[in-house]
């Protein structure tokens, strides 16, 4: 991974919101996979935002 990819994703990561934070770490299936999706589509904008850089 670049320096800039890094940055990015360490970004992203501050970025999340809290109801993702929370519902990543819930006992409750539902909430848990919205939340994963959320990031899912997340992580997919910020790799393909690197590709088109590269």
């Amino acid at each position: 991974m670049s320096q800039s990819n890094d940055v990015k994703l360490r970004d992203l990561v501050r970025r999340l919101p809290d109801w993702m934070r929370k519902d990543l770490a819930s006992s409750d299936a539902t909430r848990r996979e919205r939340a994963e999706d959320a990031l899912h589509v997340m992580l997919l904008s910020l790799l393909e935002g690197s590709a088109d850089g590269a």
